[in-house]
């Protein structure tokens, strides 16, 4: 059975010359190449925007758990895995060459932390050029389960000659307001920078309800 793409070119003739005209399910076509036992490929991409709820789901989403979808067999999935992850990394990439920004930081970190299941801690530090040097996950699971240790950060942060960081993490399926044990950490790892001339600008945490900023001891505005 022949593809039925509607009026006017498809979108695998029109990616060549039209790129950013391309509809969200188009692109999503165009990299399956084909539908799939009977369901023309148009349809299956419609499915895939319908059950993520928009790309922002797509790119948060835990597809091999989650997408229960006619059609979409593991091949498919690979293909949508790796275009993610694609555009994670570049997004990445792009994070570091335009340099620190914190709305810009806050906002990947978002997409980062919104599919994970387990708490985890990112350490991002900052040039004295102002340049973004990395954005890590340097702990996975709770501090109950393996803890962070401040010295383990410190190191990170010599190591990279970074003149300033920002610590985060995310609080899965909760608020974002912080524990004790969050304070701790926020309080002891500023302390420790502090005396080596590092300035800790943040310790933010992730929740349904938003960004909590242990700086500013509330929750952040929403850009």
């Amino acid at each position: 059975m022949s593809e039925r793409w509607g009026s006017g070119l498809d979108p695998r003739s029109r990616i060549f010359h039209d790129a950013e005209n391309l509809e969200d399910w188009e692109l999503i076509a165009v990299l399956l190449g084909k539908g799939s036992r009977g369901l023309p490929v148009e349809d299956l991409s419609r499915d895939i925007l319908k059950s993520s709820r928009g790309l922002g789901g797509l790119l948060s989403s835990d597809i091999p758990r989650n997408f229960h979808i006619n059609g979409l067999g593991r091949a498919k999935i690979s293909t949508l895995l790796a275009a993610l992850e694609l555009a994670k990394r570049l997004k990445y990439k792009s994070i570091r060459m335009a340099g620190y920004n914190p709305t810009t930081l806050s906002s990947y970190l978002q997409g980062l932390f919104s599919p994970l299941k387990r708490e985890c801690f990112v350490l991002a530090t900052i040039s004295p050029a102002g340049d973004l040097l990395r954005v890590e996950i340097v702990s996975k699971g709770s501090l109950e389960e393996v803890g962070v240790l401040p010295r383990d950060l410190v190191r990170i942060v010599l190591n990279d000659e970074a003149s300033q960081a920002i610590l985060a993490h995310n609080h899965p399926g909760m608020i974002c307001y912080p524990s004790q044990e969050d304070w701790e950490v926020y309080y002891n790892l500023k302390d420790l920078l502090g005396n080596l001339d590092v300035e800790l600008l943040d310790h933010w945490i992730f929740g349904i309800d938003g960004i909590f900023s242990c700086k500013q001891s509330t929750r952040l505005e929403e850009n």
